[in-house]
């Protein structure tokens, strides 16, 4: 198959290419997840949406990467982190804020559009084996070491879950953990922090003048090519980066501020070896 004939395949609109696309997505949001926030309290449990984070794997231990504002502005106000585990279902796995080790560069103060926005927070080890009944655990050194070579059909996804989409009471939140195509952002750096400037935006119509709830989610490279071994049109996905801020955004759309693979590496950097 040509890379032609491969464009003309996915671009094409048919429930086909929109299985591929969905399907493309779904590699990288296996290794993505919403963040709650549960505290306990006279009136009874309160569950708040926090942000987004993806489950991340790094010698030996098992981590949630996302937004350093996610972790101390909700997150660690909380008694409980929860992590979302299947979508159609209420299946949530928690464990306390006081177990939780955190990592990562100091934040600023008062927090800015530049950063450093962006943290680790270790899982407890008895909570692994159930979140990996379901989900992924990302691995930075093999992730990139699995792309492929590509002429040219490379896109990026950015994988959150708007505030806006779920539905909420007290202590029951129905959310969607969505994928959003972005196309290649502007890469750039500022002292020793890079950065990645994203269009993103939410399934149209939307009056939706936030993407709250996408802070923390994860920037992914995706790379569509052919495969002559198993004959199909086939995916790889590499972790880019890591979303914390929003600038203009109107009727559902706007830019998405991330943090780049760097950034990320100096962040795995402050964990004591």
């Amino acid at each position: 198959m040509t890379i032609e004939e491969l464009e003309a395949k996915f671009d094409e609109k048919s429930g086909e290419s929109d299985g591929l696309w969905r399907r493309f997505a779904r590699d990288a949001q296996i290794y993505s997840t919403p963040l709650f926030s549960l505290s306990k309290t006279n009136a009874g449990d309160v569950l708040r949406l926090a942000g987004s984070g993806t489950l991340l794997a790094f010698e030996g231990a098992h981590y949630i990467l996302t937004a350093s504002h996610v972790w101390h502005e909700v997150l660690k106000h909380g008694d409980y982190i929860g992590v979302t585990l299947r979508e159609v279902y209420d299946h949530t796995c928690l464990w306390e804020v006081s177990a939780t080790l955190s990592f990562g560069p100091s934040h600023p103060s008062p927090w800015t559009e530049w950063g450093p926005d962006v943290i680790l927070l270790r899982i407890p080890d008895v909570r692994v084996g159930e979140i990996k009944a379901f989900k992924v655990f990302y691995e930075m050194t093999a992730g990139r070491g699995a792309l492929v070579t590509c002429d040219r059909n490379e896109t990026y996804l950015l994988v959150g879950t708007p505030h806006v989409l779920g539905s909420y009471t007290q202590n029951h939140a129905s959310v969607e953990l969505m994928g959003m195509w972005v196309g290649v952002p502007t890469a750039y750096s500022r002292g020793e922090w890079d950065y990645f400037d994203t269009k993103a935006a939410l399934r149209a119509p939307s009056t939706a003048t936030t993407l709250g709830g996408v802070s923390g989610g994860g920037l992914w490279r995706v790379q569509i090519y052919f495969s002559k071994i198993t004959g199909q049109i086939e995916s790889t996905v590499a972790l880019e980066g890591v979303a914390y801020y929003e600038l203009g955004t109107e009727q559902g759309a706007g830019i998405v501020r991330c943090h780049g693979p760097q950034t990320i590496e100096r962040a795995l950097a402050t964990i004591p070896r």
